[in-house]
């Protein structure tokens, strides 16, 4: 198998990283010394199994293992070169391993070589952050200006200081576009990843209490997904969730240029009629483009994609393709996603859960068109910190026309808050109980709404299930 071209020199490498560029043998014969300073890299992973040939690895150190233990194995998969932290140099400086740059931080030099490949590229960036909806958001957004050329866009989960260096690590020529998603534990990260992605423009979904427990208060999860806003230089496009009042507070003052989109009377851009269609979506229309069927479900989804409407009505794409993009777009794995089971209708949205998004799933499932019967099945929401019982009160109280069965640590939590408006709740002690119960209670016109964190693995409750895929 060939090795790709370069993206990036050894030499340029050791440059851009600031580290030192060791080889185990310089070649004695000039041409041959020449090609190798000429050869490098062709993308970045910190995982040895995603080593491809000329791949950089990243040996990260962790609360087990330290990366650097497999740089034999990254160099056997075909790497072509490594970065390698200079205290751990000494230990494996015998061994026969390919060319490395040595660094006094591994993490910061991953950071320091993505925002010099950003620098150096062409195309325009986006980063996309909120409370929720962001992964979603990042998606719609891509396959929108993905209508204009190739856009390279977020995968998984890598969001945060090391995913998003590892994103720009696959910024090409040609590319129009990169939609970065960004996501934040702690005060000051949603910053510290713009001052490495250089965004031209962004997205902010929402602001609310996921992330609680790190930041104190809901004012302050504000500043901090607005941070993004105020990171863009003068008159640059800031798309923010109309929806999400101490967001827009939180955004006023920045020098970005802001624009609302959603259904508050105040967005820019809000649809001029929508219509909820149970497990097929929604059905809307935004003055200047085709009526839309958004196959995804919920309420929050149509708002996830008017920002991407304004993403595209800003970049004057076209608007039928853009229509187009977004009535092909599919359902994320576990994120409002519809699968079905003896006749019943399952909206499995198990990948994370926050108060806000809670109340947006329970909205979706009070407006199910056709349903004769509506189940809540709701796990633990995480990092709520001391606020975490009153959250989960709040959200139990949030129950309307349906049922309501819990588990986990604050199932009682979710209970009380329900049984003050008057909806008795269902307690199960752990999750193969409540699958047991509920695989007898499906059949036609169910529709069950399953959602929790993901830490709370709520998909167990369908194991051993015959669950089908939604039909196209």
């Amino acid at each position: 198998m060939s090795t790709p071209t370069p993206l990036v020199t050894l030499v340029q490498l050791a440059q851009w990283a600031g580290g030192d560029l060791v080889v185990h043998e310089v070649p004695g014969d000039p041409l041959a010394r020449e090609a190798l300073l000429k050869s490098g890299i062709t993308g970045a992973t910190l995982d040895t199994r995603a080593v491809e040939p000329g791949m950089l690895f990243v040996p990260l150190p962790g609360s087990r293992t330290d990366g650097h233990a497999f740089l034999d194995e990254a160099f056997a998969r075909g790497a072509g070169a490594a970065l390698c932290a200079r205290a751990v140099y000494p230990r494996i400086a015998h061994l026969p391993l390919g060319p490395m740059v040595l660094v006094d931080d591994v993490t910061a030099a991953l950071q320091r070589l993505s925002t010099k490949l950003r620098e150096l590229w062409g195309g325009w960036v986006i980063g996309v952050t909120g409370s929720a909806g962001k992964t979603t958001t990042k998606e719609l957004v891509a396959a929108v200006l993905g209508t204009a050329g190739p856009v390279l866009r977020t995968t998984g989960n890598l969001n945060n200081h090391w995913g998003v260096p590892l994103t720009l690590m696959g910024l090409r020529p040609g590319q129009v576009a990169a939609v970065v998603e960004m996501g934040m534990n702690h005060a000051g990260e949603i910053a510290a990843l713009a001052a490495i992605a250089k965004p031209d423009a962004c997205i902010i979904t929402n602001a609310g209490s996921a992330h609680l427990e790190n930041l104190g208060s809901l004012e302050a999860i504000a500043k901090e997904k607005a941070s993004l806003a105020w990171s863009l230089a003068k008159g640059a496009p800031a798309f923010v969730g109309a929806d999400s009042p101490r967001l827009v507070e939180a955004v006023k003052g920045c020098r970005a240029e802001v624009i609302l989109y959603g259904l508050a009377p105040e967005a820019q851009v809000r649809p001029s009629e929508w219509q909820e269609l149970g497990d097929r979506g929604s059905r809307f229309v935004v003055p200047g483009f085709p009526p839309i069927h958004l196959r995804l479900v919920g309420q929050h989804q149509l708002i996830n994609a008017l920002g991407a409407i304004a993403v595209a009505k800003h970049r004057r794409l076209d608007p039928v393709a853009v229509a187009a993009a977004l009535e092909a777009h599919a359902p994320i794995k576990g994120r409002m996603e519809i699968r079905r089971c003896a006749g019943a209708t399952l909206v499995l949205d198990h990948y994370n859960a926050n108060p806000d998004s809670m109340q947006a799933a329970l909205t979706a499932l009070a407006q199910w068109q056709g349903a004769t019967r509506r189940i809540a099945v709701l796990g633990d929401m995480r990092e709520l910190g001391t606020t975490a019982a009153e959250l989960h009160h709040g959200v139990g109280a949030a129950v309307r026309d349906a049922e309501l069965w819990v588990v986990g640590e604050h199932a009682a939590d979710y209970a009380a808050g329900a049984a003050r408006v008057g909806v008795t709740a269902r307690v199960f002690a752990d999750k193969a109980s409540l699958g047991a119960e509920l695989r007898t209670q499906l059949a036609p016109g169910v529709v069950v709404l399953l959602k929790a964190s993901r830490g709370a693995a709520l998909e167990d409750v369908l194991t051993g299930w015959p669950v089908e895929a939604q039909e196209a």
